[in-house]
């Protein structure tokens, strides 16, 4: 969930949840989570592909952190509403007070029967239980949520409570004890700062883990939870029998599902958990592939990121449980192909992206590839024949066929943007490239990058960011990240210090040209930003005419127009120091009319005299009127005579000549 992990699950890495929405899921439950990281990303990604998140709060808290749970006496108030508040301030709620909309449910702890201290002392893990949705609660007034509340549930194990009254089987006398802990606190020994029982009728659900197939879920759970729980919905938060078929078995209790108030399953688990061993690795859907797509930087410490490969089904022979699951949850399914892609578009401009490409023997892909590391430097390809020549040279180890000139060419990505860096002819280099956020990267990434810059820039101040800039992330991004590198960066590497792990790109004009510009700072008057710091970019450049290309943007942004182009000109000469006083002088200059300027503009007519005006267009107008109208005259005379000549031969007497 942490941005440090995105080369995983993000569309721009491996694509994790992208795989799940294709095997068919519709939410993806989560086991703990570190509050101080900032967990938007992952939830914009998780909605863009259509997936509810389903978080976990961590074991930290409860029993492993000083003062944790444990040293309270189970009275978990205090050290969950801290952490919880974290959370809802690092990406749970959005802005306008509203939680996220990727968020439905929130895991309050898991299988908290088996460690806060033990299935055998009900009103201990109760107590934590109740007292932790109390501090949740409280963490959500200080915030300020307002909106689209999530529900919070205790996951189960599937073990016999014999401490709890109301039940022997499994998970369900855990649930009925929670549900008195809930309605009634001082039972088990707290007094709670909020209405708990309204929170459990309006905002709580049921959920337990369970290993057992879909045949023992009626019998053994939900024929007496229905007894108990009329209203209250419930969902198995691990569910994977590995003793039946995957298929048959998800199939089976999908339609349990829908005769029954269990609303869902979440199938465990994603990947074989290899550090665990033993058959704790059996529950895997995906193991590791042998073809590393990329790496990531996991919290100071640099991790492979291999690419995913089927898990087989050990009781459905020649069916993968991948498959299984799919066909179960009628998903459209992923091929072993897709999973083990190494996608030039993708992987990182680096040592590791090169040879991961040059490793699939492609030419088109390190071509691909090539094109990305081109347009990151501020150029577009525009000889494709030279392109391909390039990507061969790059491709092979031992250059056989140009051995003179090649024979100690190294083939490493830093060669290989050094000879880029020369700028050679088959690319179109642009002077105007700009440093901007790359598009495909993801908030949290783009975040960081402009808290880094902000930090470093010593003649802005963000806070003086205009106002048309400010409200937007990614335009915000654009504006600190070109005016840091136009003003702050000298080294002419623009890899490496327009990168910011990934959030960043130099481009040239062509593609910057697709996105918003007007929060870009360049050193082109006829794109740059109409702010202090687009106009002093522009007077640097000590060229009239570009000047004057700028007033006159300004001009119309102002809803004025330019009635003299001469007086523009000179005006541009000797401009004003400030973009300020540009803006208060502009309106004043009688060489423009319309909007603040009080004038009202003249007739638009066409400057080189070579057009007619509005008069002589009118009169032509009506001297075409006057000609047709004359033609019809003369056409309904022509007619009237011809019809009078017809009426005068019918009047005729004729001579008739019959023949006997």
């Amino acid at each position: 969930m942490a941005p440090s992990a995105k080369a995983q699950w993000s569309s721009s890495g491996r694509g994790d949840l992208e795989i799940m929405k294709k095997v068919g899921a519709n939410a993806v439950r989560l086991y703990g989570n570190d509050p101080r990281e900032d967990h938007k990303p992952f939830l914009d990604e998780a909605a863009k592909q259509g997936l509810e998140v389903i978080p976990g709060m961590s074991d930290y808290p409860y029993t492993q952190m000083p003062k944790n749970c444990m040293t309270t006496d189970f009275n978990c108030y205090s050290q969950i509403k801290e952490q919880y508040k974290s959370n809802l301030q690092n990406g749970f709620v959005d802005k306008d007070g509203s939680y996220h909309p990727a968020l439905k449910t929130v895991i309050v702890i898991n299988e908290p029967d088996l460690k806060i201290p033990g299935i055998s002392q009900p009103s201990k893990f109760c107590r934590a239980i109740i007292s932790a949705i109390d501090g949740m609660i409280d963490a959500e007034k200080e915030v300020g949520v307002k909106s689209n509340f999530v529900n919070f549930t205790a996951t189960f194990s599937f073990g016999i409570c014999t401490a709890c009254e109301g039940s022997r089987k499994p998970a369900l006398g855990q649930m009925i004890h929670l549900h008195l802990a809930m309605t009634q606190p001082e039972e088990v020994g707290y007094k709670a700062q909020n209405d708990l029982a309204e929170v459990y009728r309006t905002r709580f659900t049921n959920s337990f883990n369970t290993n057992n197939p879909a045949t023992d879920m009626k019998p053994l759970f939900l024929n007496d939870y229905e007894e108990h729980f009329k209203s209250t919905p419930v969902f198995i938060g691990e569910y994977h029998s590995t003793h039946v078929s995957t298929k048959k078995d998800i199939e089976e209790v999908m339609d349990v599902v829908k005769n029954s108030s269990l609303v869902g399953i979440s199938f465990f688990e994603f990947q074989v958990r290899y550090d665990k061993g033993g058959s704790e690795m059996d529950f895997g859907m995906f193991g590791l592939g042998q073809q590393k797509i990329t790496t990531m930087d996991f919290f100071g410490v640099e991790f492979p990121v291999w690419c995913l490969m089927k898990m087989q089904d050990k009781k459905s022979p020649g069916e993968t449980v991948v498959d299984g699951l799919a066909s179960a949850f009628q998903g459209a399914g992923i091929s072993d192909e897709e999973l083990c892609v190494i996608d030039p578009e993708k992987v990182p401009l680096s040592e590791d992206g090169y040879q991961s490409i040059r490793s699939l023997k492609k030419i088109d892909k390190m071509a691909a590839f090539v094109s990305r590391v081109v347009q990151h430097l501020g150029g577009v390809v525009s000889d494709q024949k030279q392109l391909q020549d390039f990507a061969q040279k790059y491709m092979t180890t031992e250059a056989k066929v140009y051995v003179r000139r090649l024979s100690q060419l190294d083939a490493s990505f830093t060669s290989m943007v050094s000879e880029l860096s020369q700028h050679p002819s088959w690319v179109d280099w642009d002077a105007n490239a700009a440093c901007i956020a790359d598009r495909a990267s993801d908030e949290g990434s783009i975040g960081e990058a402009v808290g880094y810059v902000c930090g470093e820039l010593t003649s802005f101040n963000c806070t003086d960011l205009p106002s048309f800039c400010s409200e937007d992330l990614w335009m915000k991004a654009d504006y600190v990240l070109s005016l840091f590198y136009l003003r702050q960066v000298t080294s002419g590497q623009p890899l490496r210090d327009c990168n910011f792990n990934g959030a960043a790109m130099f481009a040239p004009s062509k593609v910057y040209r697709g996105h918003d510009t007007v929060c870009i700072v360049t050193k082109d008057p006829s794109t740059t930003a109409l702010s202090e710091e687009g106009y002093q970019t522009t007077l640097e450049e000590h060229d009239a005419e570009k000047v004057a290309i700028f007033v006159q943007r300004e001009v119309e942004d102002l809803k004025m127009q330019v009635t003299n182009s001469s007086a523009l000109k000179s005006f541009a000469e000797k401009p004003p120091a400030h973009f300020k006083d540009l803006k208060d002088q502009l309106s004043q200059m009688p060489w423009v009319c319309g909007g603040p300027s009080g004038r009202n503009c003249p007739s638009p007519i066409n400057p080189s005299g070579g057009g007619a005006s509005a008069l002589e267009i009118g009169l032509i107008i009506c001297i075409i009127l006057l000609v047709v109208a004359v033609l019809a005259a003369m056409y309904v005379r022509r007619k009237r005579q011809m019809a009078a000549a017809r009426n005068q031969e019918v009047s005729t007497p004729q001579l008739e000549l019959r023949v006997t």
